[in-house]
This record gives structure tokens, sequence and C-alpha cells, in this order.
């Protein structure tokens, strides 16, 4: 069984693979007590062989005693990590782990096709991989959480809005106008990216992940295919890649 333990800015995932198949997930902060906590308890009750360390916060040399114990392969992702299809990004070493695991993730889902993998997380990420073969770089824009916040933060009377409720109208209080430009814009701007890119690439695919997949994708129009997974899947896809290497 595979352990993949994915640190992201605001959580620890952790996620056990047989083969590719899903048999266990968890989180918790993304902070190194709970982390550790949650991994030790992981290894006492599952015989894992190997495992895939990715984080984009904690460093590495905090979270790599618990995982001693394991005698297969451990791997610390990042940019020196072999990975089984071409990265183009001119600066691979600043090239977020999440964003290439969640375009590696895609071609598990889809193997030969073009994808827009879109993470609504802390930012909103657009990647693009072509042909299942290749990732050819992306953008990223602010999240929801962050939207919401620099508008309180750097204004003086706005507030800060936690549980945005968007209509479908033009607000009729400050509330509303601050959900609907939030939660709408960042719609629209999901909608413009997908239309784009459906005209460039033909029988492609778009796939949003993330913490706010879920409530972002009752509320686009398009055909998406949502999997909150889809980075574990990709780093699961990584993992493997290196055991057969090194058998």
């Amino acid at each position: 069984m595979n352990l993949i333990i994915d640190i992201g800015n605001t959580a620890s995932k952790l996620a056990i693979y047989d083969d590719n198949a899903l048999i266990f997930s968890d989180k918790t902060a993304s902070e190194t007590v709970s982390t550790v906590k949650m991994i030790r308890k992981t290894l006492c009750n599952y015989d894992i062989k190997n495992c895939i360390l990715s984080s984009v916060s904690l460093p590495y040399h905090e979270l790599t005693e618990p995982l001693e114990g394991i005698n297969g392969t451990v791997v610390k992702f990042d940019s020196s990590t072999d990975i089984p299809i071409a990265n183009r990004y001119s600066t691979p070493e600043t090239l977020g782990k999440d964003r290439l695991a969640a375009a590696i993730g895609a071609t598990v889902i889809f193997p030969s096709a073009s994808c827009l993998v879109i993470d609504a997380g802390t930012a909103i990420t657009y990647d693009y991989v072509k042909d299942g073969t290749e990732y050819l770089g992306g953008n990223i824009s602010p999240g929801i959480d962050i939207r919401f916040k620099s508008l309180h933060d750097f204004t003086s009377r706005l507030p800060l809005i936690s549980d945005p409720k968007p209509t479908e109208t033009f607000g009729l209080s400050t509330e509303e106008a601050l959900s609907n430009g939030v939660i709408n814009g960042i719609i629209y701007e999901i909608e413009g990216y997908i239309k784009r890119f459906e005209k460039k690439n033909v029988n492609s695919h778009i796939i949003l992940t993330g913490g706010c997949s879920i409530y972002l994708s009752k509320k686009l129009k398009n055909t998406i295919f949502a999997e909150p997974n889809l980075v574990t899947i990709g780093l699961n896809r990584i993992l493997n890649y290196n055991v057969l290497k090194e058998n």
C-alpha cells in the first residue's frame, strides 16, 4: 500500500492507495505537531510499503522521522523528482508541487487527453496538460477567501464576509454586493478560461479540484469533472513511477 502525504497552505491531507484504489483518507491542520500525529496513527493502522511526501508549507525535515520505519520507497517530492510526463515549465524549482501533482492526476483520469486543471483552494490555479504527456504551464489567481480578506483589509468600511450568499442580480446590501462581486467574478473568470481552452483544444476535458471545488461546481454552467482527490491521485502515480524505476 502507498501512503500519500500532501501538505498545503491550510490543511495536511493523507491518503492510502492500494494500487490505484483509494482506501483511506484523513486531514488535519497544516502544522507540524498535528500532521506528525496523523502520520504516526496511520502507520500504526496500515501496512505501508511506499510513501510520497509533498509539502508547500512545512519543511520536510520536520516530518520525515515517522517515515523512517518504511522499508520501501520514500519520495520527498521536489523539482528533482522523476515524473511520468514532460514538464515544460521554464522554472521547475518554483512550480507548486500541488499544481504539478494535480496535472499528473489528470493523466490518470484522462490518459491521452488535453486537460485544463482548475484547483480552487487558497489560490485558484489553471494548469494545462497536453495529450496526457506534457505539462505546459498555467496561471495563478486569488482564491475566494483571499479576495474577501483583501477587500476587508484594504478598505476602511467593507466587512469581512465568511459565509457568502451570492444572488443572480445586483446586491441590495453591502454583504450581497461583496458576495456577488467575489463569487460571480470567480465564476465568470473560470468560465472564460474554460471557453478559451475548449476553443483551442478539441475533445479536451475540464477537471475541477481543491477545497472549493464542490461549491463552485454547482454554480458553473460548463460540463466539468469534479475530483477533490486529484492531487493525491497524481502523487500516487508519481510514487508508483519511482517505485518501478527503482525495481
